[in-house]
């Protein structure tokens, strides 16, 4: 097992794929906290086993549209919850991929879960004190950490 990247290479190897599917790039976040106002519905991620990791990706309402509308091919106005949902999960589980493989380990993808609860999304918040990535073109941050997070569950 090796350690978390660094910010700068989990931003190049998550650009290398986002760039070309979906004009989107990420970079270190230089403002801590990150991503106050990006909460509005949050994937999250966890890779278990004997090194637990987390992994989730925030974004605002027009964030959340922008990444579905490019994910799918079509305009904003035509996203609906069904599609921001979805785009969150697959972009956070090739987020969960590319570190279990940089990370050398060898454990399980949990199903991506959604979050959309205010309470559960200040929890998250509060328990991660993440490697943080900001979208340049978008509302967007996308975190790592290590161990598993916990939150009450509530459907989104």
């Amino acid at each position: 097992m090796k350690p978390m990247p660094k910010a700068e290479r989990l931003a190049a190897l998550v650009s290398n794929v986002t760039e070309t599917m979906l004009g989107i790039s990420f970079a270190p976040a230089e403002n801590k906290p990150a991503h106050p106002s990006l909460n509005w519905r949050t994937a999250i991620m966890l890779v278990d086993g004997p090194r637990p990791v987390s992994v989730g990706l925030s974004s605002d309402e027009p964030g959340c549209a922008k990444l579905a509308a490019a994910m799918f091919g079509c305009k904003t106005d035509g996203v609906d919850v069904g599609m921001v949902n979805d785009a969150l999960r697959e972009l956070v589980n090739m987020t969960a991929g590319l570190l279990k493989r940089e990370m050398a380990l060898d454990q399980a993808l949990t199903v991506p879960a959604i979050v959309d609860d205010k309470d559960s999304l200040a929890e998250i918040a509060r328990q991660h004190p993440a490697l943080v990535l900001i979208a340049r073109e978008v509302g967007m941050a996308l975190w790592a950490c290590d161990g598993l997070l916990t939150w009450n569950v509530k459907a989104a």
